[in-house]
């Protein structure tokens, strides 16, 4: 199981995205939004503090296919290390599969949320109509 954990500005705030891609090549994301540019101070602390959350979120929400399959890093090299995460960082900010696992997690959240509104406004009905036909039946007790 591989992740990796990527900070992007997107034009108006800096933000994190964490992909998760099992070994099956399905990628999961969450993503966290920084705001201001974290300083790697900072980001060391979000890792030691808010990974475990993170990769809490990741986990729950759906897996997505992910089109393209990366080959798994064999090579423990520091130089050969440094290179990749040089030509990382000119990459692109967040693959597909994980933009795809965000909205897919974002419409499932939307879609509870509608369910969940809906029953509530059922039962605030229900209290009301309930209330009113307690109060019609007071009106009418002493006749």
């Amino acid at each position: 199981m591989a992740s990796a954990f990527t900070v992007f500005f997107d034009g108006s705030l800096w933000m994190g995205v964490l992909e998760v891609t099992d070994d099956s090549g399905a990628v999961r994301a969450a993503r966290h939004v920084f705001g201001a540019e974290p300083s790697d101070a900072e980001l060391w602390e979000f890792i030691a503090t808010c990974a475990n959350s993170l990769f809490d979120r990741a986990f729950a929400a759906p897996a997505v296919e992910a089109s393209e399959r990366r080959p798994r890093a064999a090579a423990r090299n520091p130089k050969r290390l440094a290179r990749q995460a040089a030509r990382e960082q000119r990459r692109l900010p967040a693959s597909t599969a994980s933009q795809r696992a965000l909205a897919l997690a974002r419409e499932k959240r939307a879609s509870e949320r509608i369910v969940r509104r809906r029953a509530d406004k059922d039962v605030r009905a229900r209290i009301r109509r309930e209330a009113r036909i307690a109060k019609r039946k007071a009106k009418h007790r002493g006749r």
